[in-house]
């Protein structure tokens, strides 16, 4: 598998782009190391816990998320120029995706801090030196609950100095576990600090170029993200793929559309599009209900040898 990853790398670098920016975004599920470490809840990804989660594991996954990640440049046209990631455990790992996979050939610079949640997971971002430039980078925390950072990052083209600068936003909102009621606050807070952000941004340059990607854990019609995008003029790009029922995630038979794009009304005027990365190596047949769902890294306790119950979503930025 790593000769076909390498020859596909190769091609698609070659491979000449004639949009300003692609743009992907992943949750992983689970891309943790083998070690346990202090403060965080990760005992069962260790040789000696409940998944056996051992070396040769490890690096298949690792491996599996490199091929998936070059596969994406048949539908963006190059490899991606930001690659952000949700449920990663640490800069290790995510050191040794961009360093040690045939996604090296990027020379991809690492953008991440571990963040206070209980789990240990965090949000990260991978970017092109040769096309994109990190001029501002911060990274917001939520008070009163642990949760995952919200990474901001201020991005210039590397290519064109009098390019205006695209402001990224790379989330993983608080999940549903134990209702959607109870966790509907925690979500607030986190739209909330994200609509003063924004609105700061915006207080600066009415036409400033926003793109918020991420595992926004509800789906699009969710009263904290059309708060955020009713407040601060924001164009949910997912909407007409989530109204035809397409999805991201696959619950009990259903597509269901977590993993969004929000932009600001210059880059939807600009031409961004979004699509699902829906490869069939990434699938499954769903026995239960019919149909495919994502190949997942375990079913329950059992190992099943893919990589997330989430599929990968891509942003095309089309002018500057």
């Amino acid at each position: 598998m790593r000769r076909e990853i390498v020859a596909i790398a190769l091609l698609l670098l070659c491979a000449a782009s004639e949009v300003s920016a692609q743009v992907v975004f992943w949750n992983v599920e689970n891309y943790f190391d083998t070690r346990d470490e202090a403060g965080k809840d990760d005992e069962d990804f260790t040789p000696a816990g409940e998944y056996h989660w051992n070396r040769k594991r490890y690096l298949a996954k690792r491996n599996f998320i490199a091929k998936a990640l070059i596969a994406t440049a048949d539908s963006l046209g190059s490899m991606p120029a930001v690659i952000a990631l949700a449920e990663v455990e640490n800069l290790r790992v995510v050191r040794d995706l961009a360093e040690n996979t045939p996604l090296a050939k990027t020379g991809y610079r690492i953008v991440h801090r571990e963040s206070p949640d209980a789990r240990g997971i965090d949000v990260a971002m991978l970017y092109d030196p040769a096309r994109l430039e990190a001029v501002e980078v911060d990274f917001l925390r939520v008070d009163g609950f642990r949760t995952r950072d919200i990474l901001y990052c201020r991005l210039r083209s590397a290519v064109d100095t009098a390019a205006e600068a695209l402001h990224l936003f790379v989330n993983h909102w608080p999940s549903k576990r134990g209702g959607a009621a109870s966790s509907d606050s925690r979500r607030e807070a986190v739209s909330e600090l994200l609509r003063l952000k924004i609105d700061s941004l915006q207080k600066q340059d009415p036409s400033a170029r926003i793109l918020l990607v991420g595992d926004f854990n509800d789906t699009p019609d969710g009263e904290s993200l059309k708060a955020l995008c009713d407040s601060c003029s924001l164009h949910n790009m997912a909407l007409p793929l989530w109204r035809k029922g397409m999805g991201s995630i696959r619950y009990k038979g259903k597509w269901e559309l977590i993993d969004q794009a929000i932009v600001s009304q210059r880059l939807a005027g600009e031409g961004a599009v979004f699509s699902i990365f829906a490869a069939a190596f990434l699938q499954e047949p769903d026995n239960a209900y019919l149909g495919l769902k994502p190949k997942r890294t375990f079913v329950g306790p059992r190992y099943n040898g893919g990589v997330s119950d989430h599929l990968p979503v891509l942003v095309r930025i089309k002018k500057e």
